[in-house]
């Protein structure tokens, strides 16, 4: 399973990247934008009159495409806890945001580090319950994990 999930989520890293800075026609311009002001862009689409494609397209979106990054205990055991891995998270997404405005291509916006974010954590959340409820054996894995770890230091 592990071995699954590190090419999905490879794969999955590729197509995201690419589709944040070159897909939807994006070109890089020499006019930047960074909007640091939290909740601006969440409000405007939940108080102005926005079409339900657009209100998909940046807030659902925005979040449950990045949930399978809170997936990320299969291939990283120190990824197993909320905190380590929401940190490691926003480190990365501030950075990917941070290279948006650098570059000109897309919209640098602290809304999307926190609904991205929040995305990361609903997958984490369902792993969690995935790991618990033991859905596709994932207890198994980790006991493999395991079992290997007690050999390779005995």
């Amino acid at each position: 399973m592990r071995r699954y999930f590190v090419v999905f989520i490879s794969l999955y890293t590729i197509f995201l990247l690419y589709m944040m800075f070159f897909a939807s026609g994006r070109e890089a311009s020499e006019v930047s934008y960074l909007q640091m002001q939290p909740f601006i862009t969440i409000q405007h689409f939940f108080t102005d009159d926005v079409d339900s494609e657009a209100f998909l397209v940046n807030i659902v979106g925005n979040v449950f495409v990045f949930s399978p990054f809170g997936w990320l205990g299969l291939c990283i055991r120190k990824f197993n806890s909320l905190v380590p891995i929401t940190a490691f998270f926003l480190v990365i997404i501030t950075v990917i945001e941070s290279i948006q405005y650098i570059s000109g291509r897309g919209v640098a916006d602290i809304d999307d580090v926190f609904l991205n974010t929040l995305g990361m954590c609903i997958g984490f959340i369902l792993f969690k319950y995935a790991t618990w409820k033991n859905i596709a054996n994932i207890k198994f894995h980790f006991e493999l994990i395991e079992d290997r770890k007690t050999l390779e230091t005995a």
